[in-house]
């Protein structure tokens, strides 16, 4: 019975490890600083204390991802004052935010000008709530943003407030399908203030299966995305574009074509690791036998690896 016990045990500890390691979220915030991060404005809107990040300099500077997103989820925590206003920004420069990005509300329900459009969960002055959620203040939330190419989901926890559809949507047609994601500084009186913590995010444009489905998009922008997500991605996107290559869909074909080159002259660019240009080819190797049209153009890019 002791040594079931001490099996069932190392299975759980064996099995939350693993589950772990393959969580698809990754945090955006280490709970320490905000290295990761940026403030453009000349007076700093946000700091970490004791692992929260708070905004309370009013109108102060905004705090942007370093890093850009086209197609995730971010999930995070907020705690707005008694009259706390602030907001999330997604895909957007962080040099004109508002004009190339849409915000999603943070706001505590005595502000004035509250309504379904501006409310917490809105996606402010375009999309109004569906779902009116909690905006209790001096208490801790849930917020997660779903950004699938051309529809945007916000639930705020765990019930859907609000779902758009881009297209849908004329003042958000223009709109950028990538950029950095922002929190807005302290929109409140003097005084009032919000909290966040736990930041994390699934980027969608590191998935081979889903950035494979973007080769398919009605719209220019979608495909040009996608190219370019799989391009990064680079060796774990060669079977999969491989066999695109082998269907008869000949916009994808072309575009498959295309992205297996540039994923080779990357690999064989000045300055790729060793590592990274061994995981092409081995790649391209496994790939071969796909068919005959692809294993001849497969041969060829395999011929400019090894040649370099």
């Amino acid at each position: 019975m002791k040594k079931l016990l001490i099996f069932i045990t190392l299975l759980g500890v064996f099995s939350l490890s693993y589950s772990q390691k393959n969580e698809p979220f990754s945090s955006l915030f280490n709970g320490k600083d905000l290295n990761h991060w940026t403030m453009p404005g000349e007076v700093p809107g946000f700091k970490v204390v004791d692992g929260i990040i708070i905004a309370e300099p009013q109108n102060a500077s905004n705090l942007y991802t370093k890093e850009q997103f086209g197609n995730f989820i971010l999930k995070f925590e907020f705690l707005l004052s008694k009259v706390g206003n602030s907001g999330v920004l997604i895909r957007c420069d962080p040099q004109h935010p508002w004009e190339t990005g849409v915000e999603i509300q943070l706001l505590a329900p005595w502000t004035p000008y509250r309504d379904d459009l501006h409310c917490t969960g809105s996606i402010y002055g375009h999309v109004a709530v569906t779902n009116r959620p909690d905006e209790t203040t001096g208490k801790w939330h849930q917020m997660e943003i779903k950004c699938d190419r051309k529809n945007i989901t916000i639930s705020v926890n765990g019930e859907v407030t609000t779902l758009a559809d881009i297209d849908t949507v004329e003042s958000m047609n223009d709109k950028h399908l990538f950029g950095a994601i922002g929190f807005q500084s302290n929109h409140g009186e003097e005084g009032e203030y919000v909290h966040l913590r736990n930041i994390s995010i699934r980027n969608f444009d590191t998935e081979p299966e889903y950035v494979m489905e973007g080769f398919y998009a009605d719209d220019a922008r979608l495909i040009k995305q996608a190219y370019e997500a799989a391009v990064l991605i680079g060796a774990p996107m060669i079977k999969p574009l491989s066999r695109m290559m082998a269907k008869v869909h000949p916009k994808s074909q072309a575009g498959a074509k295309q992205v297996l080159f540039d994923i080779v002259a990357q690999s064989t660019a000045p300055g790729a690791s060793d590592s990274e240009k061994m995981a092409v080819k081995k790649a391209l190797q496994s790939s071969l036998k796909e068919s005959e049209i692809v294993s001849e153009y497969l041969d060829k890019l395999l011929k400019m690896v090894k040649s370099k």
